[in-house]
């Protein structure tokens, strides 16, 4: 382990140069020896930033940036694990206490493919740590401990590393930010392929004010200053300012820039990357992989698309939302070519869309939405003889006529006899939309049958651009399997009624790995992508109705850990009933008011979750399965984190907890499964009740987990008959009084009190709208 030592006149020189228009130069790196003594340091504010650049050169291993460093074995960092042979790597917030490292929060990311330098800033502020990489804020958690002012610098566990000298500052100055908005910082090309050109997200570095306090004016003017709550340098009104791109090989891609944008022209196929620079601060930088494939166009081969491709070849009135499907004699497989499907616009030949097998990313949403969501995805789904391509969201539009190509190797396998080589324009792979709109408030979606949409989500975007907020609208699904991440943002009244609940299946793969964190819309100026690991996420909507469906996140739990079916990321009121929600961890999380009525929910750990306010649950079952990575494990239901604490929490009434085969097919051990565990936050509130439920042997006669030496202590630490805890009726799945006795920490309610706790729908949702209230129906 290494720190170098950087006195309080070097800080405040680096907070001047972040906010003036003047080149700085990087610090010279420094080698740090895995092991190595530690050298001291001078202290730093409690409430401070930490910043250094750093990389790997081993190929693995541990680098933090630590503050508060009090000795060897008590710290906190915020750094980056690289993990050997997977080309992944963990982004983390840990806790050094009592020579113990404790892993506060990880997100999963690729790793860069070689060994670069990263930026990685630890921001202290009061209890809250947050990490940010690269200039973008990754996750941020409560430290429970007292914050305590230290020394600050850079360790290295277990392997060597370089690092820059690393700064302090204060942390209510947000870094400056440079990179691809809303997008991956990985672009696909093919050799031929028209200039693309893409937004860039250049923002410099901004205060950010708590709401009502007093505004100072720094150098850099008022649009560096901002008051609020979210931590978005573009929502915020963060200053743009000018860069430069250069191709690390410019003999495979020719760079410009214009207008906030970078223009990357293909020459050649092959690997290189982009740097995009501040021409501000020469420490603001990004880099963008960039891979070129060869040109490899399709022949003009002999075989037939009529009846092995929909839409049908000259096909008229298909939905501008509709998937392109193709009909292989056998199950093909995927090419490794790195061509593209391209949809070009007849009457012009402009190209629409590029879809390529690896590596995509979507704006759910429609075209001129304020706020989007941006997600990685898989768009090209094999289902036995079938390929499934999802075009990116809004990109059709009505009455128009389109041709398809793909290129030669994107997909392997035989068409009508032959080996399928692609499809040439020349083919005549063309449809044309329908032209009139939809009409009423009551549209239907179906995957191959006559109906209004295609897809789920051209149905919602066609909502939220033509009807009125407060208007009621139904989304009638027909039974099909929606292979689909989902959005809804801004209209309240939405109904998704599916034609049969296990019919109706919406699956798609998305996870902590793929898309971190629970998940965020995106302005168009946004950098990254943080669209979140749900399936179906909803925002800033009220009176959201999922009926008669199922949603199921196919991940499995070791390949992505975190992976929400549903995220209600609304201060507003969510109904399900009669549906039915997967996943392996976290597959349910709400906020706001909402009601499950005779629903499913099935998942392994923390598969009811969020920071709510009230949340029922009656005549539901919640089924613990089979962990796919820890068969001997049985999980924990829930993990409550209820905003204040005179606030309901999570109820479950007339429930039933059964258990059974996971993804892989093992089930659930008897006694492993507790009813939940406490986020070990003091600022939220584990309040759960179960009332009148039945439980099968898989709960543990404990119950509840914790405080024990893995699980914190929940809050409150002991349950009242308004909060904590708390159970009543409790029977097995046969309906015999079960023995409470053995339970710990958790709260036995008397009639009397359980009563109080559930005394009916409207008295459990009477707190909504300020007192307004809300009595939901089946």
């Amino acid at each position: 382990m290494l720190y170098w030592k950087r006195g309080a006149a070097a800080a405040v020189t680096c907070l001047v140069m972040a906010l003036a228009p003047a080149l700085a130069t990087a610090p010279a790196p420094q080698r740090i020896e895995a092991g190595a003594p530690v050298r001291t340091v001078d202290e730093a504010p409690a409430d401070t930033y930490v910043e250094a650049r750093v990389r790997p050169l081993a190929g693995a291993g541990r680098v933090y940036v630590v503050g508060r460093w009090q000795d060897e074995r008590n710290w906190v960092g915020a750094g980056v694990n690289y993990v050997a042979g997977t080309g992944r790597m963990q982004v983390e917030l840990v806790r050094m206490q009592g020579g113990e490292l404790t892993r506060l929060k990880q997100f999963g990311r690729a790793a860069p493919p070689d060994s670069r330098f990263q930026t990685v800033r630890l921001e202290m502020a009061g209890q809250a740590l947050a990490v940010y990489l690269n200039g973008e804020r990754i996750t941020n958690v409560t430290d429970p401990q007292p914050p305590r002012a230290g020394r600050y610098g850079v360790v290295a566990p277990d392997a060597p590393f370089e690092a820059s000298v690393p700064v302090t500052g204060d942390p209510a100055l947000k870094p400056a930010r440079l990179a691809l908005a809303r997008a991956p910082q990985r672009v696909q090309l093919s050799v031929g392929d028209a200039p693309l050109r893409l937004p860039v997200s250049a923002l410099g570095p901004y205060r950010y004010v708590p709401a009502g306090d007093a505004v100072p004016q720094p150098p850099g003017g008022p649009n560096f200053i901002t008051t609020g709550t979210a931590l978005d340098p573009a929502a915020l009104g963060a200053r743009p300012f000018p860069f430069t791109a250069q191709a690390a090989d410019p003999a495979l891609l020719k760079v410009d820039t214009a207008d906030g944008h970078v223009l990357l022209a293909p020459l050649a196929a092959g690997s290189t990357t982009v740097m995009l620079t501040s021409d501000m601060d020469a420490n603001v930088s990004t880099v963008i992989d960039v891979q070129v494939a060869p040109a490899n166009p399709a022949p003009s081969p002999g075989y037939r698309l009529a009846g092995a491709v929909v839409p049908e070849p000259g096909a008229r009135d298909v939905p501008w939302d509709t998937p392109l499907r193709l009909r292989f004699d056998a199950p093909p497989i995927l090419g490794k070519s790195g061509g593209a499907i391209r949809i070009h616009r007849k009457r012009d030949g402009a190209l629409v869309d590029t879809i390529r097998a690896d590596g995509e990313y979507d704006l759910l949403g429609h075209e001129g939405q304020p706020l989007r969501r941006a997600v990685r995805l898989q768009p090209i789904a094999l289902e036995g003889r079938n390929v499934i391509v999802h075009p990116h969201s809004d990109r059709l539009r009505p009455g128009e006529e389109y041709t398809v190509t793909i290129d030669a190797g994107v997909l392997n396998g035989t068409l009508g006899g032959q080996p399928f080589g692609g499809v040439a324009a020349e083919q005549g792979w063309t449809f044309r939309t329908r032209a009139s709109a939809p009409r009423g408030t009551t549209f239907t979606v179906d995957d191959d049958g006559p109906a209004d949409f295609r897809t789920v989500q051209g149905a919602l975007n066609y909502t939220m651009a033509h009807v009125a907020r407060g208007t009621p609208v139904l989304l009638a699904i027909r039974n099909g399997r929606y292979q689909e991440q989902l959005y809804l943002r801004g209209k309240d009244n939405v109904t998704l009624r599916g034609e049969s609940r296990d019919g109706v299946v919406i699956d798609a793969v998305n996870n902590d790995g793929l898309n971190p964190g629970s998940g965020t819309s995106q302005d168009a100026h946004s950098p990254g992508i943080t669209g979140g690991r749900a399936i179906f996420l909803i925002e800033d909507a009220d009176l959201v109705t999922l009926d008669t469906l199922t949603i199921r996140n196919s991940t499995l739990r070791p390949n992505g850990g975190q992976a929400e079916a549903l995220f209600f990321n609304s201060e507003g009121r969510l109904v399900a009933k009669n549906a039915s929600f997967f996943s392996e961890q976290d597959t349910v999380q709400v906020r706001g008011y909402a009601w499950f009525w005779r629903t499913l929910i099935a998942g392994n750990v923390d598969f009811i979750w969020g920071n709510n306010h009230a949340a029922l649950f009656e005549e539901s079952e919640l089924r613990t399965v089979g962990d796919s990575g820890r068969p001997d494990s049985g999980g924990y239901l829930l993990q409550a984190r209820t905003v204040a604490p005179g606030d309901k929490g999570f109820l479950f009434v007339n429930s039933r907890l059964t258990h059974g085969p996971g993804p892989k097919g093992s089930d659930v051990p008897p006694g492993t499964t507790f009813l939940a565990r406490s986020s070990g936050y003091d600022f939220v509130w584990d309040h759960i009740a179960f009332i009148d439920c039945r439980m099968g042997p898989h709960i543990a006669p404990a119950g509840w987990a914790g405080p024990n030496v893995k699980q914190p202590m929940p809050n409150p630490a002991q349950a009242g008959a308004a909060g904590g805890w708390r159970e009543y009726g409790t029977r097995d799945l046969q309906g015999r009084p079960l023995d409470l006795s053995h339970r710990l920490h958790g709260r036995v309610l008397s009639l009397d009190e359980a009563r109080a706790a559930y005394g009916g729908r409207a008295a459990f949702f009477a707190g909504f709208g300020g007192g307004r209230g809300w009595n939901p129906q089946p």
